[in-house]
């Protein structure tokens, strides 16, 4: 199921791809050509309620912040629209630009230009989520030839990679029969976000893994666990992705972000013996962090 939604989205972004290469625009806020601090990034996890119910999802967009009453431009030109709780500009090649959490001072249908004041944050929101749409799909900002300026020094934090049956830890010194891969990582925005934003944890925009045989030689080829550099995923897939233990950045607390690296991994792929699973992680920019964990098959012999 995973893997068919995956496809997916490969072929919607491709849809999207000749505009997603064309052109880069300038941030939402003042001055346009400083980079902002985030303190959410997209496909960071996001947890609610439909009613009584449990709701998770993806973040569609990134947030940008910003005090409270700070005046939001646009980032490209076109005409505007006031949808409940957001604020859309669609250019005329046909990509809407959102901002939420943001008092609009233009109307609906009017014709506004790159730079032009749209609108005011919100009282206690402190600031913007601003997303892109092509086609259909949430683009990441923060690809590279997107929003700009934006560079990122900082390196993902790969903190725990765990082998698990059923949510709880397995030995890792004996390893039997179908367990989950998973990892504990994060990395941390380029720019602190104010107070009490400060210790944010953002995730990760790539995460794979590979399997090694103790003398160095690999015993599986790399996987990708997660991809987030271009499109959104599907919120079906929430649960394939985020592994239990996962909780969502708020303000005083960071986020903690457990991925599955492959769920029900049958340890009968590979004959006993001692392995060595290496993870890696990376940015947009391409940073990168990688950890590992030694283990053990050890499967009854038939």
């Amino acid at each position: 199921m995973r893997r068919a939604l995956l496809a997916v989205l490969a072929a919607a972004v491709a849809l999207a791809a000749p505009a997603v290469a064309r052109a880069s625009y300038q941030w939402p806020l003042k001055p346009f050509n400083r980079q902002h601090a985030i303190r959410g990034f997209f496909n960071d996890p996001r947890e609610d309620f439909a009613g009584a119910e449990p709701s998770s999802s993806f973040h569609f967009g990134v947030d940008i912040s910003a005090a409270d009453g700070a005046p939001v431009y646009a980032v490209e030109a076109g005409r505007a629209s006031r949808p409940p709780g957001a604020l859309t500009v669609t250019t005329d090649g046909g990509r809407d630009f959102g901002y939420w959490h943001v008092d609009p001072v233009v109307e609906q249908g009017e014709h506004v230009e790159a730079g032009q004041l749209i609108g005011h944050v919100k009282f206690g929101w402190g600031h913007v989520h601003f997303a892109e749409n092509l086609n259909g799909v949430y683009l990441n900002p923060l690809r590279p030839g997107a929003l700009t300026p934006y560079t990122d020094t900082t390196s993902p934090t790969i903190s725990a990679v765990t082998i698990t049956r059923a949510g709880k830890p397995v030995d890792p010194a004996h390893v039997t029969g179908v367990v989950s891969l998973t990892c504990d990582a994060y990395d941390i925005p380029s720019i602190a976000p104010p107070a009490p934003w400060q210790d944010s944890r953002v995730t990760p925009a790539l995460i794979r893994w590979r399997i090694y045989r103790l003398d160095g030689r690999p015993a599986t080829r790399w996987k990708t666990a997660i991809d987030f550099r271009l499109g959104l995923l599907q919120n079906v897939l929430y649960n394939l992705v985020y592994a239990p233990g996962t909780r969502q950045n708020r303000a005083g607390r960071p986020g903690r972000y457990v991925f599955y690296l492959r769920e029900g991994w049958s340890s009968a792929r590979l004959p006993n013996g001692a392995y060595r699973l290496k993870v890696g992680a990376w940015d947009t920019r391409g940073n990168s962090a990688f950890g590992s964990l030694p283990f053990t098959i050890a499967n009854p012999r038939r």
